[in-house]
């Protein structure tokens, strides 16, 4: 009797952890994919001077479109667009991302890895104002007010020499504040990449779709460039060649898991605040792998560009949670109604 009822809890604490693991399963999937988008990032720091940023992308990219095929042509993915505005939008998130990620790969080579990917991890913040150009939606003091945080924490992070003193500007320091500047940039793009994976969410365009695309764009306009510029090598065998592939597939796992995570999660913002933890785990793994610590003003001004990311989500929260308050009452105040023309009804018979 003891054995079956030590059996029959066993079974039963598992039966709830499975079920725990399917409820979550979203968050954690969005949760392995910040690390692969941080582990992509350090991969990204080993190879400056082995592979230039233009092929460096056309590469990743390469990969990222030979891993869509390989999973979307399986689940029955539509190639052709529905549409020429389609097509369009298409086009235009996979040029900006493009050319958005070259520019964050280069401020990666001359700047923090980790500081750089909390620069342009506060692009929500700069959405409002492309939501207010494009799509003439409302953007409020407390907008202003986080937008005004992020630009001080990339103040902080950049520590310009006309707001901090500074020794000497060698050419190392001005490699760097320029990186700052090109992730800035990056960042901005990537908010209008927002503004587009929004509209193609609108015309019910598949996420791998949309990654196929991204890496069509992201293959042929690198290629174009780096042809012209004749800034092109052959990756040596070895190391160089095995982090290329590595690259490609950690950014197809992440950007696959995140997608997965908010289609599997309810509520988006709490897949926004895991996704948060690509900053931290960036900042870790490149202490314990590169040996390169970042200052303390500049982590100060990483937490404050998290910090204004994190109150876009803490408003999307609220609108979302005051838009179901208002549908309560209203329901509830339409089955008043209904029970009082039910009792008049009832009365007049």
């Amino acid at each position: 009797m003891t054995g079956k009822t030590i059996q029959s809890t066993e079974a039963s604490v598992s039966t709830k952890l499975r079920n725990k693991l399917v409820d979550h399963r979203g968050l954690i999937a969005t949760y392995i994919g910040t690390y692969a988008f941080a582990i992509q990032a350090i991969c990204v720091k080993l190879l400056k001077g082995d592979v230039p940023v233009i092929q460096l992308v056309c590469l990743r990219f390469f990969l990222q479109g030979m891993f869509s095929l390989m999973i979307g042509l399986p689940l029955g993915m539509r190639i052709l667009p529905q549409s020429t505005r389609e097509l369009l939008l298409l086009l235009a998130r996979g040029t900006v991302g493009t050319v958005g990620m070259g520019l964050l790969y280069f401020a990666m080579f001359n700047m923090s890895v980790g500081l750089a990917s909390a620069i342009v991890f506060g692009a929500p913040v700069f959405v409002g104002i492309f939501a207010r150009i494009f799509l003439k939606e409302a953007f409020q003091c407390r907008d202003i007010l986080l937008v005004v945080i992020n630009v001080g924490g990339i103040f902080l992070i950049a520590q310009p020499d006309f707001l901090f003193k500074s020794e000497s500007l060698d050419s190392s320091r001005r490699m760097e504040l320029i990186a700052v500047a090109v992730a800035t940039i990056s960042m901005l793009m990537y908010a209008l990449i927002l503004i587009l994976i929004r509209l193609l969410g609108l015309m019910n365009c598949g996420a791998i779709k949309i990654v196929f695309y991204y890496s069509i764009c992201g293959t042929v306009l690198p290629a174009i460039g780096g042809l012209i510029l004749q800034d092109w090598v052959v990756p040596q065998c070895g190391r160089a060649r095995y982090l290329l592939v590595f690259i490609g597939f950690c950014n197809f796992v992440a950007q696959f898991l995140i997608s997965y995570g908010l289609e599997c999660t309810k509520k988006s913002y709490f897949v926004s605040v895991v996704n948060s933890n690509q900053v931290p785990v960036t900042i870790v793994l490149e202490i314990i792998i590169l040996a390169e610590f970042p200052n303390w003003m500049g982590l100060l001004g990483a937490a404050l560009v998290i910090g204004s990311s994190m109150g876009v989500v803490y408003r999307e929260r609220s609108l979302i949670g005051r838009r179901e308050t208002e549908k309560q009452e209203l329901d509830e105040r339409v089955k008043e109604e209904n029970s009082d023309n039910t009792f008049i009804l009832a009365g007049n018979e």
